[in-house]
């Protein structure tokens, strides 16, 4: 007489079910996820796409501990156990495949893979439930499940390989645009004239983009036909800062008129909808034209209005319009010119103190041209009040070493504020080096190295030397000398500190 099979045992059921509520879970939150691999910079992207990736890894486990408690606890026929544990694995593979595929959504197929990590464990876990729960069992007959939901599992674990070949394909075709647009620069002479080299700045090739930038940068006549082309509205006005351009008069002029005309051509036809997204590119880059222009000393308020203006006609908001605003701050007018030039020619006695001594002191130290430029520093009649700006200002901890390195050789006028501030940086010096204890003793030429490059003991006695009231911070300078290693350049610099004690 034939028996009927076991009941299934409550565990396996109770097991089963959490472990089936975990992967739909899981399946809903990566296949989200999935969805905007791409869509921050590199390094998010990167740290999105390893998250996920070691989140598959848990998720598989969880399918396979789901799979094994269906088949070995479960009602499956040998079968149905057998085309389960042979489609798992293979589901696993096309789920990390379409993960792969997704961190490139811009390329074909898209997102369309999303379908498999959907749709894969969705289909697991309807079989596993379907083999551990009597009344489904009941419900939908074995050869059901098996050809219906097994048999769409093998479908959606297939689609990888069409969906891969369209990936293969696509690389195909963009290896092949690439190849095109290399092959154009290539053939591109040195000597080219600027309009033949901007249309490589739109390939989105970042190499080919990158070279036709070191040619334009070599180009003698980039200047000339930057003019020409801004007479002809041709030139893109988000490039005028890229391209080392002098800013010139003549420059400033036809930029401008560029500007002022480009306008106008795009003002709305009468009637027409607000739609700023048409020409939202358009005012972004002129707004950085415009800062560019302002900055180097070329009034340019009244094309900021225009665009302002134009861009207003078309919906923009406040905060789209911000550095067209922001453009017509009388502050900004030679703000660049007069505090970070780009090239050492561009230094004037209207240029920040802070301008000249950058081109005095480099990456690798003091530049040759550090006499000249300290100099040239000495002889601007706003050097003083330029130091205090500098040592007081809300980025001053960058590089105030700069200043502190040359404060004795500028003949600054040792004014209250001046000793303050000059005072403040040094007293953070003092108070941050590190003093060497009885047990550890260092030698005293290490002083200067862990002072660093500012040289604050040196500006510390032309401050003292100058007028200020400096017998607070002479203290603290002899303590930290006194607590290195006795040597000749020791007690020299404790007697020249000394000396310039008013007190005792």
């Amino acid at each position: 007489m034939a028996t009927s099979p076991a009941p299934i045992s409550t565990v396996a059921i109770v097991l089963g079910l959490l472990l089936a509520a975990a992967c739909l879970f899981f399946t809903l939150i990566l296949t989200t996820g999935m969805a905007s691999l791409a869509s921050s910079d590199a390094a998010g992207n990167g740290m999105a796409q390893a998250f996920t990736a070691v989140c598959l890894i848990l998720f598989c486990i969880l399918l396979a501990a789901l799979v094994l408690t269906a088949v070995l606890g479960g009602r499956a026929p040998p079968e149905g156990r057998l085309a389960i544990l042979l489609l798992t694995p293979l589901a696993f593979g096309a789920i990390f495949m379409a993960f792969n595929l997704v961190t490139r959504p811009d390329v074909a197929p898209g997102l369309w893979p999303l379908a498999i990590p959907g749709a894969a464990p969705t289909l697991i876990v309807a079989y596993c439930l379907w083999a551990l729960i009597p009344a489904f069992r009941r419900g939908v007959p074995a050869r059901v499940a098996g050809f219906g939901l097994l048999g769409a599992l093998g479908v959606v674990c297939a689609a990888i390989v069409p969906l891969g070949e369209m990936r293969d394909h696509a690389n195909a075709l963009e290896a092949a645009r690439i190849a095109q647009w290399q092959a154009k620069l290539t053939a591109t002479p040195d000597g080219a004239p600027l309009p033949q080299w901007m249309p490589f700045l739109s390939s989105d090739v970042y190499q080919v983009e990158q070279a036709a930038r070191a040619k334009i940068l070599a180009l003698p006549s980039r200047q000339s036909d930057a003019e020409a082309m801004l007479e002809r509205d041709q030139f893109p006005f988000n490039e005028l800062r890229r391209f080392d351009l002098d800013p010139t008069p003549a420059l400033c002029e036809k930029a401008k008129a560029s500007l002022s005309r480009r306008a106008a051509a795009l003002a709305p036809a009468p009637g027409a909808k607000p739609d700023f997204d048409k020409i939202a590119r358009d005012v972004d880059a002129a707004a950085g034209a415009i800062l560019w222009l302002v900055g180097f000393d070329c009034a340019s308020d009244a094309e900021a209005r225009a665009w302002e203006a134009l861009g207003r006609s078309y919906g923009a908001s406040d905060i789209a319009l911000s550095d067209l605003i922001d453009a017509r701050d009388p502050k900004r007018l030679g703000l660049e010119l007069r505090n970070a030039p780009p090239k050492v020619s561009m230094l004037s006695a209207k240029s920040s103190l802070r301008a000249w001594l950058g081109f005095a002191y480099g990456p690798g130290g003091e530049t040759e041209d550090a006499p000249r430029l300290i100099a040239g520093a000495r002889a601007l009649d706003h050097r003083t009040a330029d130091a205090v700006d500098w040592l007081t200002g809300d980025y001053a901890a960058g590089d105030r070493f700069v200043l502190m390195r040359f404060l004795p050789q500028l003949d600054l006028d040792p004014t209250p504020a001046l000793c303050k501030a000059a005072f403040g940086a040094i007293g953070e010096d003092l108070a941050s080096v590190y003093r060497p204890t009885a047990d550890s003793p260092l030698p005293y030429r290490q002083v200067g190295e862990r002072l660093g490059v500012g040289r604050p003991l040196e500006a510390l006695k032309w401050l003292a030397g100058a007028g200020c009231d400096a017998d607070q911070q002479l203290t603290t300078a002899l303590e930290v000398v006194n607590a290195y290693q006795p040597s000749p350049e020791r007690e020299a610099m404790a007697a020249a500190l000394a000396k310039l004690k008013r007190t005792p």
